[in-house]
């Protein structure tokens, strides 16, 4: 009877598996970001030529746990990393390779994905662009292809002005825009110093020693509605410098304080696995015009 029990789970997970990898991707909500051709702030940042729809909070562990269901059955790419199931992670991994499940962790969904590298980030872009059953949520070629260990991206301007949605990692000045950016403050749109704004350090998750669900400050709302882009995680951006990809906005991690929030501050950081590193997307094209 037991054997038969474990035969039937088993049976189960299989089939699980075959649904969640054969199902479309579901992407994160966003927010547009209007008002192109906007300058750049007195840092050199923020000024985007086009509209655009980013991420309204980080991709959660729910999000990214269906990627994994869908596309990382052997984890070839290392898309997962086994301290996602540890303290600050979310999601535990099941089964043998080539069959392997994964599952979130009870009261982690809404949390932010850490322990992410740049180049995973840009796969699950990848796979929101390739979402049809053509490309069966190809992660190596969409909006980036990635060849040889190098990753080339498409041009940006080209791929707003497409009739297709295409998903990418925010540019740093789009991240900046959507963070600081204020189209209706008082006396003519300009930058805040902190993204909700204000000048001051809003509410955030800064140094709590742990992850909170996406949204959960809600008054640290930047001006197009973005939430988290001061704290919770430190967040990946486009920009490459050097063998470097940038990075900004904060995180719940030890030794993290209110100034990280700050417009002036940015790091240019080797892609690596991080409790603290996470991520938000950009929708390029189609309905984000």
């Amino acid at each position: 009877m037991m054997r038969l029990k474990s035969l039937i789970s088993a049976a189960l997970v299989g089939v699980l598996a075959l649904f969640t990898s054969s199902a479309h991707a579901t992407p994160p909500e966003t927010v547009p970001v209007a008002g192109p051709g906007n300058k750049a702030d007195s840092t050199g940042f923020g000024a985007v030529a086009y509209a655009y729809k980013i991420g309204k909070y980080e991709v959660t562990n729910a999000e990214f746990a269906a990627f994994l269901n869908a596309v990382n059955k052997e984890n070839i790419h290392k898309l997962y990393d086994g301290r996602m199931a540890g303290e600050y992670g979310g999601i535990t991994r099941n089964g043998d390779a080539g069959a392997y499940t994964y599952a979130v962790k009870d009261g982690w969904s809404k949390k932010p994905v850490n322990y992410v590298t740049w180049e995973t980030a840009v796969r699950y872009t990848n796979w929101l662009t390739n979402n049809d059953a053509k490309s069966k949520g190809d992660t190596e070629t969409g909006s980036y292809t990635i060849k040889d260990g190098k990753v080339t991206a498409l041009d940006r301007a080209i791929l707003a002005a497409g009739k297709e949605t295409k998903w990418v990692l925010p540019s740093e000045d789009e991240w900046y825009k959507a963070a600081y950016y204020d189209p209706n403050k008082t006396g003519g749109a300009g930058y805040w110093k902190c993204p909700a704004k204000s000048d001051d350090a809003p509410s955030a998750n800064i140094n709590t020693n742990s992850p909170s669900d996406v949204g959960f400050h809600a008054k640290s709302i930047s001006p197009y509605g973005t939430y988290d882009q001061g704290g919770n995680m430190w967040e990946y951006n486009e920009s490459r410098k050097g063998g470097k990809v940038g990075l900004r906005g904060g995180s719940f991690y030890i030794n993290d304080n209110d100034s990280y929030l700050r417009a002036g501050i940015r790091y240019d950081v080797l892609s690596a696995k991080w409790p603290n590193y996470g991520f938000r997307v950009v929708a390029l094209g189609g309905t984000a015009k």
